[in-house]
């Protein structure tokens, strides 16, 4: 008789992989608070002071509660941004193209007038940190920035601006009014400011429009 047929049969439930367990549920409160705390830890400290161990003392939760959701603190940070802007997402028309431009910026000045504010020190801070800026380049603004662009085009397309029209030179005249706009008002005239936003807004884009030749019809 051979060892082979000696040998005790194998058990295949002792080489079956053992059942994963689940893991706990998120909390939401968690999840908030490290966000909260993490955009306020940012924005007092920049990107030096940036860090998990601030972030886990100031939210009250563990560091490995961190680690457990994000990889980096550039994952955390862009993390951050991406809540604010969340939070301020709103579908824009496309039919008219001054109409989107006009949402479009109403939309960029409540983020930024409010936490995405946050988003602008990544600029200041891009010489010392080159790696963040491509990052927020990449997975924030790009997307954005391409939907627009793409916008443009379309009225291009369609006769409603000039075939020479910049999608690149519309969108710097328009989001950098905004930005402007924000770090220029001085803070007594700050409320002022916010309450007639909106009207400045429409006027804005209606100046770089006309620039552009666009054409108003009636209005």
């Amino acid at each position: 008789m051979s060892i082979a047929d000696t040998t005790e049969p194998a058990d295949p439930a002792a080489d079956a992989p053992a059942p994963r367990r689940r893991g706990r549920r998120r909390d939401a409160d968690v999840d908030r608070r490290i966000l909260d705390v993490a955009r306020a830890v940012y924005a007092e400290r920049g990107w030096a002071g940036f860090n998990f161990d601030v972030v886990a003392h100031q939210a009250r939760v563990s560091k490995d509660a961190i680690y457990r959701r994000y990889a980096s603190k550039t994952d955390l940070l862009l993390a951050t941004m991406a809540r604010a802007a969340e939070d301020h997402v709103a579908v824009v028309p496309r039919g008219d193209i001054r109409q989107y431009l006009i949402a479009a910026a109403r939309r960029y000045f409540d983020y930024v007038s409010g936490d995405g504010i946050n988003s602008l020190r990544v600029f200041v801070e891009a010489p010392q940190n080159p790696e963040l800026l491509e990052a927020f380049h990449k997975e924030r603004a790009a997307p954005v920035i391409v939907q627009s662009r793409a916008a443009i085009r379309s009225a291009m397309d369609a006769g409603l601006l000039p075939a020479a029209t910049s999608p690149t030179a519309v969108l710097d005249a328009i989001l950098g009014g905004v930005v402007m706009h924000l770090l220029a008002t001085p803070p007594e005239l700050r409320d002022k400011m916010l309450a007639g936003a909106h009207g400045y807004l429409a006027d804005l884009v209606d100046l770089v429009l006309r620039g552009c030749g666009y054409d108003f019809g009636d209005r």
